[in-house]
């Protein structure tokens, strides 16, 4: 089973286990030192000699069998942010972040493809005209107790749909459908996240 870690540094973050029989990566993998592992493609020859504004998503799988089907997945796991944070804001950060990603991560597939690069051989198929689909995994921080009243849980909730409203609508015209997950509320069905709390 494919397993992708993404942490912060204080060792905190999240697991996401894919089926054995899907292709997973790290598509924005920084180099490992401690392991010699180099960096991923997307840091390695797309960000390579000060290219700058192109972003890419955190992970990028591909689901067995035909048609030919992706999934971008961005991941932000936001529980420590600071309560004070204006979330209207930092949603529309969020939205701007996922359209921006999307278009860097599949002019990069699409560079992949062409170069004909080893470590992304089963994602770059863009060719192949694949069904794509955008993935926001959002945990965000808990209301803390003083402000968790059902009318800020209500609100609270609203923004959350509304993020995953905007971003589906953007999308849909790009011919690509969003989901917006998180551990608890809105689990994905076909992998599984589990918390690294060290």
């Amino acid at each position: 089973m494919p397993t992708i870690e993404e942490k912060n540094k204080a060792g905190k973050g999240l697991a996401f286990d894919f089926p054995s029989d899907w292709h997973a990566v790290k598509y924005d993998q920084d180099a490992e030192p401690a392991t010699s592992e180099p960096a991923g493609f997307y840091r390695s020859i797309i960000l390579s000699e000060g290219v700058q504004q192109v972003r890419g998503m955190d992970i990028v799988c591909r689901l067995p069998g035909e048609p030919v089907r992706l999934q971008l997945i961005e991941i932000k796991d936001e529980r420590e942010r600071d309560p004070a944070t204006n979330v209207a804001v930092r949603h529309e950060e969020l939205r701007q972040t996922v359209l921006r990603k999307t278009l860097g991560t599949l002019a990069s597939l699409l560079l992949a493809e062409r170069l004909g690069d080893g470590s992304l051989r089963p994602m770059a198929c863009l060719s192949q005209q694949p069904a794509i689909e955008v993935i926001l995994f959002l945990e965000e921080p808990l209301l803390p107790p003083q402000r968790s009243t059902t009318l800020r849980k209500t609100v609270e909730k609203d923004r959350a749909n509304l993020l995953d409203q905007k971003l589906t609508a953007k999308l849909r015209q790009w011919g690509i459908p969003f989901f917006l997950y998180d551990i608890d509320k809105r689990q994905p069905a076909l992998w599984t996240v589990r918390d690294l709390q060290p």
